[in-house]
């Protein structure tokens, strides 16, 4: 049994201290390089029931970011995963992730939307005004990205 399968299935047979120290081991390790290690995607980790705590998702974005990042301390998504849809604002457009930046180790989403005379928007939101459904968003789509991208290396 390879380590994947043996982690999937300790994911679905946990009580409460070993959840907890399967989800201190993703703290210590981090989410990102648990990931890369284990084969295992956020959505994997997500859909057995493991809400990962704020702290883990930033950090796990960071942690893309110092290890993919095409300029210094960013990462353009358009050329990732291409642009992230988030949410319609008020006037009923697509908001889209195009960025994101690790300044000074504070995450920053760079947001764009395109206004109904044909112009961009942009945006920025820092770390502790990003909130939960975006966050998740972007973990789980990154996160699912670069797992098929590795295993389509490995295949």
């Amino acid at each position: 049994m390879n380590l994947q399968e043996s982690i999937r299935r300790i994911l679905k047979e946990e009580t409460n201290p070993k959840k907890e120290g399967f989800l201190n081991l993703i703290k210590e390790v981090g989410l990102y390089d648990f990931t890369k290690d284990t084969g295992l995607s956020y959505s994997d980790i997500y859909n057995d029931g493991y809400e990962l705590p704020r702290d883990v998702k930033i950090q796990y974005l960071k942690d893309v970011i110092n290890d993919l990042e095409q300029m210094a301390e960013e990462l353009d998504l358009t050329f990732l995963t291409g642009s992230i849809p988030m949410y319609e604002n008020d006037n009923g457009q697509m908001v889209y992730v195009e960025y994101i930046s690790n300044h000074d180790n504070i995450l920053k989403v760079h947001l764009m939307n395109f206004t109904e005379d044909g112009e961009d928007e942009y945006d920025a939101i820092y770390e502790n005004e990003v909130d939960y459904e975006t966050l998740h968003t972007l973990v789980s789509e990154l996160s699912e990205k670069l797992q098929h991208e590795r295993n389509g290396r490995w295949n």
